[in-house]
């Protein structure tokens, strides 16, 4: 038998890294693979597929502001 570690649950609220609006999204479904999870997001009545990679547990509010913190001066 074999133990998955997943790095969300179903039910979590997360955040896309690229999303500039950084709306929240619920985890609605785990998909298991070999060597990685994809996670099922649900943002109001649509649901898209992404990877833990692409996902964090807090809002970045630099980018939901339009701010570049990574911006050369």
């Amino acid at each position: 038998m074999y133990t998955h570690l997943t790095t969300y649950t179903i039910g979590d609220t997360v955040y896309l890294r690229t999303d500039q609006e950084q709306r929240p999204r619920i985890v609605v479904a785990i998909t298991l693979r070999p060597g990685n999870a994809c996670y099922e997001l649900g943002c109001g009545p649509d649901s898209s597929f992404h990877f833990d990679i692409e996902m964090t547990a807090e809002a970045d509010e630099s980018l939901r502001l339009g701010l570049d913190v990574n911006k050369e001066k």
